[in-house]
């Protein structure tokens, strides 16, 4: 039983996507065709084995059981790129990864296969069969100076993933162009990344119809935030745009 088995078993119609929050900013995307994206999981201990951040939430599923078509990294941060991870499910031949620079250097290091991953930077535009993956431009300081952003066009749906940024306009006016109507964002406000009342307006700022919290509740580093204020603040905008917090390893459908 467990997530493995959830994301196995869980149908999906066509013209629908499945979700699933994996914790923190990662996030599985499953389709009609049962092909899977995932979006930067963090699936290990290796933040507190090696940085002395404590994981606070459990781990809902082992790197030997997700084997996904395709492995988006917006960053080298351990949360993002996870380092214990990586290897063990980079070992299911079939899965590409894309990353930044500063990524597929670190891709390099772990003897990952060349033809299994991709560079990419803002601008950049995939064509995995009939998925389109837009990159997009995040600022998140210099701390990780070729962070970026995702939009991931799948089932029918086009998802905007903000991935670390602080609050900028002119990066979402880019995004809005690109017309999602599912917006994810970071919500912890801190590590120069937007707190809830501004993951909120980004949100509404895109266009999108829904939105979804996340970067919260893994460490206690991250716990400033509350997912509830993310929902007050989208109810006072004026804006059609819905906050859909999820728990833990929950799947939306869309």
């Amino acid at each position: 039983m467990g997530l493995a088995n959830d994301i196995a078993s869980t149908w999906v119609n066509e013209g629908e996507l499945a979700i699933f929050w994996l914790g923190q900013a990662g996030f599985l995307l499953k389709d009609s065709s049962g092909r899977q994206l995932v979006i930067d999981p963090y699936l290990s201990d290796y933040g507190e084995r090696m940085r002395g951040f404590k994981r606070i939430s459990p781990k809902l599923i082992s790197p030997s059981d997700l084997k996904p078509d395709y492995y988006l990294i917006s960053h080298h941060h351990f949360d993002h790129l996870d380092y214990d991870s990586v290897p063990i499910i980079a070992s299911c031949k079939k899965t590409l990864f894309t990353a930044p620079a500063s990524c597929v250097e670190e891709l390099r290091k772990m003897g990952i296969r060349e033809e299994q991953y991709i560079e990419v930077e803002p601008g950049s535009r995939l064509l995995l069969g009939d998925i389109i993956v837009d990159v997009v431009d995040a600022d998140h300081g210099t701390m990780a100076p070729d962070a970026i952003g995702y939009i991931v066009e799948m089932g029918g749906h086009r998802i905007y993933f903000s991935c670390d940024t602080s609050y900028r306009e002119d990066i979402f006016s880019v995004v809005k162009e690109l017309h999602p109507d599912i917006a994810v964002v970071c919500i912890n406000g801190q590590f120069g990344n937007m707190n809830a009342e501004e993951g909120a307006k980004a949100a509404a700022f895109v266009g999108a119809d829904l939105a979804i919290p996340c970067h919260y509740w893994t460490f206690l580093e991250h716990c400033g935030c509350n997912p509830a204020d993310f929902s007050k603040t989208m109810k006072k905008l004026d804006t059609d745009c819905k906050a859909v917090p999820m728990r833990h390893g929950e799947c939306l459908k869309v």
